[in-house]
Protein backbone atom coordinates (compact mmCIF):
# COMPACT_ATOMS: atom_id res chain seq x y z
CA UNK A 1 0.00 0.00 0.00
CA UNK A 2 1.38 3.81 -0.64
CA UNK A 3 2.37 5.27 2.19
CA UNK A 4 0.26 8.17 2.98
CA UNK A 5 1.48 11.77 2.41
CA UNK A 6 -0.77 14.23 4.12
CA UNK A 7 -0.16 18.43 2.99
CA UNK A 8 -2.25 20.32 4.78
CA UNK A 9 -2.85 24.58 4.05
CA UNK A 10 -3.44 27.13 6.55
CA UNK A 11 -1.89 25.08 9.08
CA UNK A 12 -1.28 27.41 11.60
CA UNK A 13 -4.87 28.74 11.52
CA UNK A 14 -7.19 27.33 14.28
CA UNK A 15 -9.02 24.49 12.27
CA UNK A 16 -5.24 23.78 10.74
CA UNK A 17 -3.76 23.91 13.82
CA UNK A 18 -6.30 21.03 15.00
CA UNK A 19 -6.33 19.18 11.74
CA UNK A 20 -2.22 18.64 11.86
CA UNK A 21 -2.20 17.47 15.69
CA UNK A 22 -4.76 15.34 15.44
CA UNK A 23 -3.07 13.40 12.60
CA UNK A 24 -0.04 13.92 14.05
CA UNK A 25 -1.51 11.71 17.27
CA UNK A 26 -2.15 8.80 14.91
CA UNK A 27 -0.22 5.20 15.07
CA UNK A 28 -0.26 5.46 11.57
CA UNK A 29 2.71 5.69 9.28
CA UNK A 30 2.17 9.03 7.46
CA UNK A 31 3.98 11.75 6.31
CA UNK A 32 2.51 15.29 7.06
CA UNK A 33 3.62 18.88 5.63
CA UNK A 34 2.15 22.24 6.92
CA UNK A 35 1.70 24.65 4.48
CA UNK A 36 1.48 27.87 6.48
CA UNK A 37 2.08 31.57 6.98
CA UNK A 38 3.71 31.17 10.42
CA UNK A 39 5.63 28.40 11.63
CA UNK A 40 3.73 27.82 14.68
CA UNK A 41 1.09 24.86 13.91
CA UNK A 42 1.10 23.90 17.75
CA UNK A 43 2.62 20.50 16.91
CA UNK A 44 6.56 19.94 17.92
CA UNK A 45 7.96 17.55 14.99
CA UNK A 46 5.75 18.04 12.36
CA UNK A 47 7.21 19.45 8.80
CA UNK A 48 6.45 22.97 8.54
CA UNK A 49 6.87 24.94 5.04
CA UNK A 50 6.09 29.17 5.03
CA UNK A 51 4.22 29.38 2.31
CA UNK A 52 2.12 32.83 1.21
CA UNK A 53 -1.29 31.90 -0.14
CA UNK A 54 -0.68 34.53 -3.07
CA UNK A 55 2.79 33.20 -4.28
CA UNK A 56 1.66 30.84 -7.08
CA UNK A 57 4.38 29.42 -8.10
CA UNK A 58 5.70 28.65 -4.17
CA UNK A 59 2.61 26.78 -3.98
CA UNK A 60 2.49 24.86 -7.13
CA UNK A 61 6.52 24.05 -6.12
CA UNK A 62 5.42 23.05 -2.91
CA UNK A 63 2.70 20.51 -3.55
CA UNK A 64 4.52 19.05 -6.49
CA UNK A 65 7.60 18.76 -4.51
CA UNK A 66 5.82 16.91 -1.57
CA UNK A 67 3.79 14.44 -3.95
CA UNK A 68 0.76 14.45 -1.70
CA UNK A 69 -1.57 11.40 -1.19
CA UNK A 70 -4.34 13.49 0.15
CA UNK A 71 -4.44 17.47 0.68
CA UNK A 72 -6.44 19.21 2.84
CA UNK A 73 -7.00 22.57 1.68
CA UNK A 74 -7.91 25.34 4.98
CA UNK A 75 -6.35 28.37 3.68
CA UNK A 76 -8.06 31.39 3.10
CA UNK A 77 -8.54 35.13 3.66
CA UNK A 78 -11.29 34.66 5.85
CA UNK A 79 -12.09 38.26 7.15
CA UNK A 80 -15.38 39.44 5.66
CA UNK A 81 -14.16 43.32 6.01
CA UNK A 82 -10.72 42.49 3.92
CA UNK A 83 -12.34 40.59 1.54
CA UNK A 84 -14.86 43.97 0.60
CA UNK A 85 -11.66 46.12 1.05
CA UNK A 86 -9.70 44.20 -1.23
CA UNK A 87 -11.29 42.43 -3.34
CA UNK A 88 -9.23 41.32 -6.07
CA UNK A 89 -6.28 40.05 -3.22
CA UNK A 90 -9.31 38.13 -2.20
CA UNK A 91 -10.11 36.39 -5.67
CA UNK A 92 -6.64 35.72 -5.83
CA UNK A 93 -6.14 33.90 -2.80
CA UNK A 94 -9.37 32.17 -2.16
CA UNK A 95 -10.18 31.31 -6.11
CA UNK A 96 -6.98 31.38 -7.75
CA UNK A 97 -4.91 29.68 -4.84
CA UNK A 98 -7.19 27.05 -4.98
CA UNK A 99 -7.26 26.26 -8.76
CA UNK A 100 -3.59 26.11 -8.40
CA UNK A 101 -3.52 23.97 -5.01
CA UNK A 102 -6.06 21.42 -6.77
CA UNK A 103 -3.80 21.34 -10.62
CA UNK A 104 -0.44 20.65 -8.63
CA UNK A 105 -2.00 17.89 -6.42
CA UNK A 106 -3.40 15.90 -9.55
CA UNK A 107 -4.30 12.25 -8.08
CA UNK A 108 -4.30 13.14 -4.81
CA UNK A 109 -7.25 13.19 -2.30
CA UNK A 110 -8.24 16.75 -2.28
CA UNK A 111 -10.51 18.45 0.47
CA UNK A 112 -11.43 22.02 0.28
CA UNK A 113 -12.63 23.96 3.34
CA UNK A 114 -15.95 26.27 2.03
CA UNK A 115 -18.17 28.16 4.45
CA UNK A 116 -22.15 28.45 5.23
CA UNK A 117 -21.48 32.02 3.66
CA UNK A 118 -21.83 30.80 0.49
CA UNK A 119 -25.72 31.55 1.50
CA UNK A 120 -27.93 35.01 1.90
CA UNK A 121 -29.25 33.75 5.48
CA UNK A 122 -32.94 33.36 3.82
CA UNK A 123 -33.84 30.23 3.37
CA UNK A 124 -32.19 27.97 6.42
CA UNK A 125 -31.71 25.02 7.30
CA UNK A 126 -29.51 24.83 4.22
CA UNK A 127 -28.82 21.36 2.46
CA UNK A 128 -26.38 20.60 0.08
CA UNK A 129 -28.52 20.90 -2.89
CA UNK A 130 -29.43 24.72 -2.35
CA UNK A 131 -27.86 26.90 -4.55
CA UNK A 132 -25.78 29.73 -2.98
CA UNK A 133 -26.23 33.05 -2.82
CA UNK A 134 -23.97 34.63 -1.14
CA UNK A 135 -24.19 38.61 0.43
CA UNK A 136 -20.59 39.33 1.17
CA UNK A 137 -17.60 39.30 -1.23
CA UNK A 138 -16.18 36.42 1.37
CA UNK A 139 -18.81 33.98 0.28
CA UNK A 140 -18.72 34.97 -3.49
CA UNK A 141 -15.20 34.11 -3.55
CA UNK A 142 -15.93 30.77 -1.71
CA UNK A 143 -18.67 29.70 -3.69
CA UNK A 144 -16.75 30.55 -6.47
CA UNK A 145 -13.70 28.26 -5.42
CA UNK A 146 -16.45 25.59 -4.94
CA UNK A 147 -16.92 25.99 -8.89
CA UNK A 148 -13.21 25.92 -9.55
CA UNK A 149 -13.23 22.43 -8.31
CA UNK A 150 -16.46 20.93 -9.11
CA UNK A 151 -15.03 19.20 -12.64
CA UNK A 152 -11.52 17.71 -10.47
CA UNK A 153 -11.56 13.90 -9.90
CA UNK A 154 -11.25 12.87 -6.20
CA UNK A 155 -12.61 16.04 -4.90
CA UNK A 156 -15.05 16.85 -2.12
CA UNK A 157 -16.57 20.74 -1.00
CA UNK A 158 -16.75 20.19 2.65
CA UNK A 159 -18.86 23.30 4.10
CA UNK A 160 -17.92 24.29 7.67
CA UNK A 161 -20.24 27.33 10.06
CA UNK A 162 -18.87 29.23 12.53
CA UNK A 163 -16.17 27.37 14.56
CA UNK A 164 -15.77 27.30 18.82
CA UNK A 165 -12.92 26.30 20.50
CA UNK A 166 -8.85 26.86 21.04
CA UNK A 167 -6.65 26.75 18.45
CA UNK A 168 -3.45 24.29 19.23
CA UNK A 169 -1.30 26.92 17.37
CA UNK A 170 -0.69 30.35 19.26
CA UNK A 171 -3.92 32.35 17.50
CA UNK A 172 -5.57 35.12 19.11
CA UNK A 173 -8.92 34.57 17.25
CA UNK A 174 -12.42 35.86 18.09
CA UNK A 175 -13.65 32.82 20.68
CA UNK A 176 -10.01 33.28 22.55
CA UNK A 177 -10.52 36.90 22.56
CA UNK A 178 -14.20 36.31 23.57
CA UNK A 179 -13.55 33.88 26.77
CA UNK A 180 -11.06 36.05 28.07
CA UNK A 181 -13.21 39.31 28.46
CA UNK A 182 -15.65 36.51 29.69
CA UNK A 183 -13.44 35.47 32.17
CA UNK A 184 -12.15 38.78 33.20
CA UNK A 185 -15.76 40.20 33.53
CA UNK A 186 -15.51 42.65 30.54
CA UNK A 187 -18.52 43.36 28.58
CA UNK A 188 -19.42 41.55 25.75
CA UNK A 189 -21.79 42.80 22.70
CA UNK A 190 -22.80 39.67 21.17
CA UNK A 191 -25.45 39.57 18.32
CA UNK A 192 -28.95 37.94 19.37
CA UNK A 193 -30.54 37.82 15.71
CA UNK A 194 -27.75 36.14 13.71
CA UNK A 195 -27.99 32.34 13.78
CA UNK A 196 -25.16 29.39 12.84
CA UNK A 197 -24.98 25.72 13.59
CA UNK A 198 -21.24 26.03 15.07
CA UNK A 199 -18.96 23.51 15.95
CA UNK A 200 -15.87 22.54 18.12
CA UNK A 201 -12.65 23.10 16.52
CA UNK A 202 -11.92 19.71 17.44
CA UNK A 203 -14.81 17.74 15.95
CA UNK A 204 -14.74 19.68 12.82
CA UNK A 205 -10.99 18.54 12.55
CA UNK A 206 -11.95 14.78 13.52
CA UNK A 207 -14.73 14.78 10.35
CA UNK A 208 -12.36 16.67 7.45
CA UNK A 209 -9.58 13.96 8.34
CA UNK A 210 -11.98 11.03 8.38
CA UNK A 211 -14.17 12.49 5.07
CA UNK A 212 -10.71 12.70 3.31
CA UNK A 213 -10.18 8.68 4.20
CA UNK A 214 -13.60 8.43 2.24
CA UNK A 215 -14.23 8.37 -1.10
CA UNK A 216 -17.17 10.75 -0.80
CA UNK A 217 -17.11 13.60 -4.15
CA UNK A 218 -19.23 16.61 -4.46
CA UNK A 219 -20.35 18.65 -1.24
CA UNK A 220 -21.26 18.20 2.09
CA UNK A 221 -22.26 19.78 5.12
CA UNK A 222 -20.51 19.31 8.84
CA UNK A 223 -22.46 21.69 11.24
CA UNK A 224 -22.87 21.67 14.56
CA UNK A 225 -26.08 20.01 16.30
CA UNK A 226 -27.79 23.28 17.67
CA UNK A 227 -29.09 26.38 15.80
CA UNK A 228 -27.29 29.13 18.34
CA UNK A 229 -26.85 33.09 18.11
CA UNK A 230 -23.77 34.43 18.92
CA UNK A 231 -24.87 35.55 22.60
CA UNK A 232 -26.42 32.36 22.96
CA UNK A 233 -22.85 30.53 22.00
CA UNK A 234 -20.84 32.33 24.35
CA UNK A 235 -23.68 32.57 27.20
CA UNK A 236 -23.63 28.68 26.85
CA UNK A 237 -20.01 28.71 27.20
CA UNK A 238 -20.36 31.26 30.55
CA UNK A 239 -22.90 28.37 31.83
CA UNK A 240 -19.94 25.74 31.62
CA UNK A 241 -17.06 27.60 33.48
CA UNK A 242 -19.16 28.57 35.99
CA UNK A 243 -19.25 32.56 35.12
CA UNK A 244 -21.80 35.15 35.29
CA UNK A 245 -23.50 36.11 32.12
CA UNK A 246 -24.34 39.33 33.54
CA UNK A 247 -21.55 41.27 31.47
CA UNK A 248 -23.35 39.97 28.12
CA UNK A 249 -25.14 42.43 26.09
CA UNK A 250 -27.11 41.63 23.49
CA UNK A 251 -27.88 43.37 19.81
CA UNK A 252 -28.67 43.48 16.74
CA UNK A 253 -26.92 42.41 13.26
CA UNK A 254 -28.27 45.98 12.23
CA UNK A 255 -27.16 47.84 15.21
CA UNK A 256 -23.26 47.89 13.45
CA UNK A 257 -22.79 49.37 10.22
CA UNK A 258 -21.48 47.19 7.69
CA UNK A 259 -20.39 47.35 4.08
CA UNK A 260 -22.04 44.16 3.46
CA UNK A 261 -25.50 42.68 4.98
CA UNK A 262 -24.62 40.44 7.35
CA UNK A 263 -27.07 36.96 7.00
CA UNK A 264 -29.95 36.08 9.65
CA UNK A 265 -29.65 32.79 9.32
CA UNK A 266 -26.56 30.51 8.01
CA UNK A 267 -27.88 27.20 9.65
CA UNK A 268 -26.78 24.55 7.94
CA UNK A 269 -28.63 20.99 7.83
CA UNK A 270 -26.30 18.12 8.28
CA UNK A 271 -28.33 14.92 7.77
CA UNK A 272 -26.14 14.11 5.09
CA UNK A 273 -23.38 13.38 6.92
CA UNK A 274 -25.18 12.32 9.84
CA UNK A 275 -26.52 9.58 7.31
CA UNK A 276 -23.64 8.50 5.51
CA UNK A 277 -21.45 9.33 8.36
CA UNK A 278 -22.59 8.53 11.73
CA UNK A 279 -19.22 8.24 13.47
CA UNK A 280 -18.13 12.45 12.17
CA UNK A 281 -20.97 13.87 13.41
CA UNK A 282 -20.21 16.56 15.50
CA UNK A 283 -21.63 16.91 19.00
CA UNK A 284 -23.09 19.78 21.24
CA UNK A 285 -21.31 22.91 22.82
CA UNK A 286 -19.26 21.18 26.17
CA UNK A 287 -16.63 21.68 28.80
CA UNK A 288 -13.74 20.06 27.10
CA UNK A 289 -14.43 22.49 24.19
CA UNK A 290 -13.63 25.25 26.30
CA UNK A 291 -10.07 24.02 27.26
CA UNK A 292 -6.73 25.19 25.58
CA UNK A 293 -4.83 21.77 24.63
CA UNK A 294 -7.26 18.77 24.19
CA UNK A 295 -4.95 17.03 22.91
CA UNK A 296 -1.74 16.89 25.21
Amino acid sequence: MTAQRWLITGASGQLGSHVVRQLAAEDRDITILALARRPDVGTIGVTVQQVELDDMDALYAAVTGFKPTHVIHLAAMTAVGDCHRQPAVAERVNIEATRVLAVAAAGARFVFSSTDMVFDGEAAPYREADPPRPLSHYGRTKAAAEQALADIPNTLVVRIPLMYGFPCSQRQTTFVQQIAALRAGQPLRLFSDEYRTPVWLADAARALIGLARSDLTGLIHVSGPERLSRYELIARCADLLGLPPRHLVAISRLDIAAAEPRPADLSLDGRRLAGAFPQLVPGPLRAEALVGEPYT
